[in-house]
């Protein structure tokens, strides 16, 4: 299914399962919401009504001619599609990058959440990358490179440098994956359809608005908040969840990595479900 932005983009979403509704919220940048439906779909639709949304520029939804990729357009887009299906309040799950969505979104509009999960989210990119380029240096087995936080081009550029050093050691995706095995499973679900715009990521990686520290807005939102954090999550950091400051927030450490969903199912459904259910 699709629906009409404002600005005319057609953006595409999914409905499945019963129960209150609740809004999956994909990372990336630049990634979908197809692999998240597949893995954990028959875990949570049992209790919530689910809705998948592909962001602008992502998987199924249309591109931006105009590369307006910029963060209030995408909050306002989710805004637009809850009133498109008439729901009046809504539970938020962001992954990843999704979470600093979801966090502005009801920072925006708190009177429209039941409640956020957070699920392995960076609130602070600038703060994940950095452990990132650290963690990377260690795996390669090179010192650290200095890692200038005050100019956004140049730290990108050596989060780059690492980046491309790790994916061609075959080491990066450990950063994701607790077992190598799962990545092979989710690139099945990724070979057909997803066709994201590359500048989609581009636009976010050269914008200092998507860098903010977000961790800082996190105390003013009163909404409950259920943060899941993988105890080997290395492509946030697993300890960035500490920088959280909501005041009505519930933490649970999971074992496995930066997918849950795909990792450590069981315990990522009765986490979510004894939260919204309580």
């Amino acid at each position: 299914m699709k629906f009409k932005t404002s600005d005319g983009l057609a953006l595409y979403y999914d409905i499945s399962g019963k129960g209150a509704p609740c809004l999956f919220l994909h990372g990336g940048p630049g990634y979908w919401s197809k692999s998240f439906q597949h893995f954990a779909g028959d875990l949570l639709e049992e209790n919530l009504h689910m809705i998948y949304l592909d962001q602008r520029g992502c998987g199924r939804s249309e591109h931006s001619p105009i590369q307006d990729y910029s963060l209030e357009r995408v909050v306002e887009d989710i805004e637009a599609l809850r009133i498109h299906l008439g729901i009046e309040e809504w539970w938020i799950i962001g992954h990843s990058f999704g979470g600093l969505l979801a966090v502005n979104y009801a920072s925006k509009f708190p009177n429209r959440m039941k409640g956020i999960i957070l699920s392995n989210v960076t609130l602070h990119m600038l703060a994940s990358f950095k452990h990132q380029i650290i963690r990377g240096a260690s795996l390669l087995k090179r010192d650290v490179p200095e890692i200038d936080t005050l100019s956004l081009e140049s730290f990108i550029k050596t989060y780059y440098e690492i980046l491309t050093s790790l994916l061609e050691n075959e080491v990066y995706f450990s950063f994701q994956y607790s077992d190598l095995e799962m990545k092979k499973e989710v690139d099945l679900v990724d070979q057909d359809g997803l066709k994201s715009d590359p500048i989609f990521q581009q636009f976010v990686f050269t914008s200092k608005d998507y860098f903010r520290d977000f961790s800082l807005i996190t105390s003013a939102i009163t909404n409950p908040v259920l943060i899941i954090a993988g105890e080997n999550d290395h492509a946030v950091g697993p300890t960035h969840h500490q920088l959280f400051q909501f005041k009505n927030k519930q933490v649970s450490i999971i074992k496995g990595s930066h997918h849950p969903y795909i990792e450590n199912q069981e315990e990522f459904k009765e986490t979510i479900l004894n939260f919204v259910c309580r």
